[in-house]
């Protein structure tokens, strides 16, 4: 989850910023008056918050996805990290017990015990069945009424304006870009994995393919839609 909505909220500033540009310098070119209008800003509103929630329910599958591919293919199919952070801790672990001879150092510090690699894997994989779930709901939330609320602002003209277009173009970018570089990503490390022999954490693809997963029907749902919208016009 953390992957899309980070590279959402990356790419959705440039993308509406330089969006904004361009229809401002046509609004300019045009010999139409440029009109700052609380109805095109509410429908801005709308726009953007509906990218937004699809990237936050969107977030939130993937992680039930990734929790899905590590009950199918074994954790370190997607939680990777977690073998490094363990192996991390006990080097650390390690490195207090023999810090504790010190007659100065701390008792408290010396007897953390470290959770064992089976209670970080379980822990992390409920944690992440709370967060999918709750980020899902809370997406799917607010794309329900925003959408809603779009539909009750905009009028049937206006489903095929600039405005509406500009907003298509612009989920279809951002999607595009988000399906192309997670899938660029999981795809080689599926294959390292599944045919070279890695150690555990070292390969794990599991993050970036839930991601692409779930990202390819959002773009190709832009695709279909902006295509439509441009043909009818």
């Amino acid at each position: 989850m953390e992957v899309i909505f980070g590279i959402l909220l990356g790419l959705a500033v440039p993308v509406l910023l330089i969006g904004g540009i361009i229809y401002l310098i046509m609004r300019l070119r045009s010999s139409n008056p440029i009109r700052v209008s609380y109805r095109a800003v509410l429908r801005t509103y709308f726009y953007v918050v509906i990218l937004v929630s699809i990237g936050l329910a969107g977030g939130g599958i993937s992680t039930l996805f990734k929790v899905g591919f590590a009950e199918m293919f074994g954790p370190e199919f997607s939680y990777g990290s977690i073998y490094e952070e363990h192996r991390w801790e006990q080097e650390n672990a390690y490195q207090r017990q023999l810090d504790a001879r010190t007659p100065d150092y701390p008792k408290s510090a010396a007897d953390f015990e470290p959770r064992t690699l089976e209670e970080e894997i379980e822990f992390t994989q409920k944690s992440t069945i709370i967060n999918g779930v709750t980020i899902t709901l809370i997406g799917v939330l607010l794309l329900i009424v925003h959408i809603f609320g779009r539909r009750r602002v905009e009028t049937v003209e206006e489903k095929s304006d600039a405005h509406r277009r500009l907003y298509l173009v612009i989920g279809l970018v951002i999607f595009a870009i988000v399906t192309v570089v997670t899938l660029a990503t999981g795809l080689p490390e599926a294959l390292r994995y599944a045919i070279l022999e890695v150690n555990p954490g070292e390969e794990s693809p599991g993050g970036a393919l839930s991601v692409a997963i779930v990202a390819l029907p959002i773009w190709l749902y832009y695709l279909v839609v902006t295509l439509k919208t441009i043909r009818n016009n």
